[in-house]
């Protein structure tokens, strides 16, 4: 008996062990793959969360408002200078409207810069410019810049010398001025600085294109200069600016004081040399935390001649056009000296923009001692300016004259 259950004892406790493990393996197949299953979900968790994050830390596309804005900026018309290729707009030359074209802007050193340009207007005037501007030294303080510029005005306006010069004589000329040279300018302080330099000025004139042209209604006895169709200048100038707006180009407050010397020479002939001093005040003052700003200019021109000596026609002072005298056509008045003041009101009624009221006067003589306050010329309106960074980027002004009900301005920059 003994022997017996010696015998299949094992056996039975090798099923019952059999059986015991087949009920625990059947139960960890329910408890291990639900607790794969999850880590597997966590993975893919995990997964989709690091793509997602991946995504996230991608450099983030700008709109089209913001890559407009900033291709404004590349061409300078929001903040500063331009760089590299860039569109150009503004005027050639006064009287020929406004004006488009290209340039490219290449830096140079620290702060220096070579700036090509080129620019044609409604008008047909065209005009191409080069300016080097060196790097700056003496603790950047001094720079030299060197220029070069040609201007075709082939229908500039001329109405005869003096305030009595009729509106019914408008005539018209070809003006096209070739000039090369270079100046240093130099900043003594925070507000006032000094420069001067010297260029050579080749000026062809020339019939007017369009009918009347200057030759059928005035003679060289009462258009000093008519006679020739060269000249040849040799052009040296001095100046002096304390200049403390809060920003030159744009400002709320400030004021600049500009005095100014230029010598012409003239190479051929010296019965056309002559001498030019030019005095300017602006002076800003803000109204409502410069929400208001009352703005007035004045500026003084005057020539010096020999016994024998005549300033030409193109180069008189002059007045009339958007920067100037606004309800008179550019160049509606010349002679020898110029008296010229401007007063506007200006407020902000956006970022961007700024409306004004303004008023204009002046006066243009032959001799010094008639720039008074007889007899002065007025005009006065209302415009629009939209500003950059830099300044005034563009304006339309409506103004009023005794020649002119309605006269409308459009053009790149401020009057002043």
């Amino acid at each position: 008996m003994t022997h017996s259950i010696d015998r299949f004892e094992p056996v039975r406790l090798t099923r019952l062990h059999a059986g015991v493990l087949a009920v625990v393996g059947t139960a960890s197949l329910f408890v291990v793959t639900p607790q794969a299953s999850a880590q597997e979900n966590r993975a893919e968790v995990i997964r989709q969360e690091q793509a997602t994050r991946s995504q996230q830390l991608q450099p983030p596309q700008s709109n089209g408002v913001e890559r407009l804005l900033d291709r404004l900026e590349d061409w300078g018309f929001i903040a500063g200078e331009p760089r590299g290729f860039y569109p150009w707009v503004g005027s050639v030359y006064p009287g020929g409207g406004f004006a488009g074209g290209a340039g490219v802007r290449k830096p140079l050193g620290d702060d220096g810069a070579l700036n090509v340009f080129g620019g044609y207007s409604i008008s047909t005037f065209a005009r191409a410019e080069a300016d080097l501007a060196l790097p700056t030294f003496w603790s950047n303080r001094a720079r030299v810049t060197a220029s070069g510029r040609y201007i075709d005005a082939p229908d500039v306006r001329y109405y005869g010398l003096g305030e009595s010069s009729l509106k019914e004589d408008q005539t018209r000329f070809g003006y096209t001025p070739t000039t090369g040279g270079a100046r240093l300018d130099v900043d003594v302080s925070k507000y006032f600085s000094v420069g001067g330099g010297v260029e050579y000025d080749h000026i062809d004139t020339s019939n007017g294109r369009t009918s009347p042209s200057i030759e059928e209604r005035f003679s060289p006895a009462n258009t000093p200069g008519l006679e020739l169709s060269t000249f040849k200048y040799v052009k040296s100038s001095a100046r002096a600016t304390f200049d403390w707006r809060r920003q030159p180009g744009y400002s709320g407050s400030g004021g600049l004081y500009r005095v100014q010397f230029d010598d012409f020479d003239e190479r051929d002939n010296g019965l056309y040399s002559f001498k030019s001093l030019e005095a300017e005040v602006l002076q800003l003052i803000p109204i409502l935390r410069a929400n208001w700003v009352v703005a007035l200019r004045g500026v003084t021109t005057l020539t010096d001649i020999g016994d024998s000596n005549s300033v030409p026609y193109f180069l008189l002072p002059s007045l009339g056009g958007g920067s100037t005298l606004r309800g008179y056509p550019d160049f509606r008045f010349r002679d020898r000296n110029r008296l010229l003041m401007n007063a506007e009101l200006r407020w902000t009624p956006a970022r961007f923009m700024d409306m004004a009221i303004f008023y204009d006067t002046g006066k243009v003589t032959a001799r010094r001692d008639d720039l008074d306050l007889d007899d002065l010329k007025e005009s006065y309106g209302i415009g629009m300016r939209l500003i950059g960074q830099a300044g005034y980027f563009f304006r339309v002004e409506a103004a009023h004259s005794r020649e002119s009900n309605i006269r409308l301005i459009f053009t790149a920059g401020g009057a002043f």
